[in-house]
């Protein structure tokens, strides 16, 4: 393995890291904020920052780009919508690990996006990555709910825009499609904010802190080290790689939120883990 590849892996992982910590942030920020503010102001900061950042590179915008980047934050959008309005009616555990169920989705995703037949060796991790999801879940799904059907959308959202971005990633400038797909989720925030009308809003010193780290260590720098990563594997991989949100964030629920804990998890998360080491190395085997 190359030292590009390499810096590619670390670069997804921190960002799935960062990713599973936002679900404790917003669950607790969710106690004294509306999910339709915290949208707004997360990624309207984040979206100032990225501006100041690229400023330079923001001339080199063509209507191509301009397209790709829209297209991006429209599905951003959608996965942040739903993941931040679900979280009300669940907890971080049970969604974080509902949510993961778009490994399954990846390879029709690939299929419509890029109108090409996934591998033998995708279908096959993303089949054992969602057994690894299914034993995590175990019996613990209960009856559906709201709360389900808004981490279920989330998870189709997010098996399109893994690899919308794979492609797009590979074809145009990171920073500048990161700025243009965090400013239309911005905008896209502020609309729902307007239209849906729910502005409940009181920060205390420790929401304010737990906003800016949303802002910048779940926004502004995981979308970065998501598309530098993108440019150097699969989306496939990519998508297996950051399935271990899923495990991160459960632990977390546990560890700081005091969810209940079950062997389960264990063996899920190995079998997850597993899924994406057979990523890399089944199409080799395969291709010998």
């Amino acid at each position: 393995m190359n030292r590009e590849k390499i810096q590619a892996f670390l670069a997804l992982f921190t960002a799935t890291f960062f990713w599973a910590s936002a679900y404790i942030f917003v669950k607790q920020l969710l106690e004294d904020v509306s999910p339709y503010m915290i949208l707004s102001l997360r990624f309207s900061f984040a979206a100032i920052i990225l501006v100041f950042i690229y400023n330079k590179k923001l001339l080199k915008i063509n209507f191509e780009i301009l397209k790709a980047g829209i297209i991006m934050g429209i599905f951003l959008f959608g996965e942040f919508f739903t993941f931040t309005v679900g979280l009300q009616y669940t907890t971080t555990s049970r969604s974080s690990l509902l949510i993961a169920s778009y490994i399954i989705l990846l390879p029709p995703a690939y299929l419509v996006i890029m109108r090409k037949r996934p591998s033998l060796s995708d279908i096959i991790v993303s089949v054992i990555c969602m057994i690894g999801v299914s034993f995590i879940l175990g019996n613990n799904l209960g009856s559906f709910h709201i709360g389900d059907i808004y981490c279920i959308l989330c998870a189709v959202d997010y098996a399109l825009y893994i690899v919308i971005s794979s492609k797009y990633s590979k074809l145009y400038d990171s920073g500048i499609l990161n700025v243009l797909q965090v400013s239309t989720t911005a905008v896209l925030s502020i609309l729902s904010l307007v239209l849906i009308g729910n502005n409940r809003f009181s920060l205390s010193p420790a929401d304010s802190f737990q906003l800016i780290y949303l802002t910048i260590f779940c926004t502004t720098l995981p979308f970065f080290l998501i598309l530098y990563g993108m440019k150097h594997v699969s989306a496939t991989t990519s998508g297996v790689l950051l399935s271990l949100e899923s495990v991160m964030a459960a632990f977390m629920g546990i560890i700081l939120l005091h969810e209940s804990f079950t062997p389960n998890l264990i063996i899920g998360g190995a079998i997850v883990i597993f899924s994406f080491i057979l990523s890399e190395v089944l199409p080799k085997i395969i291709r010998n």
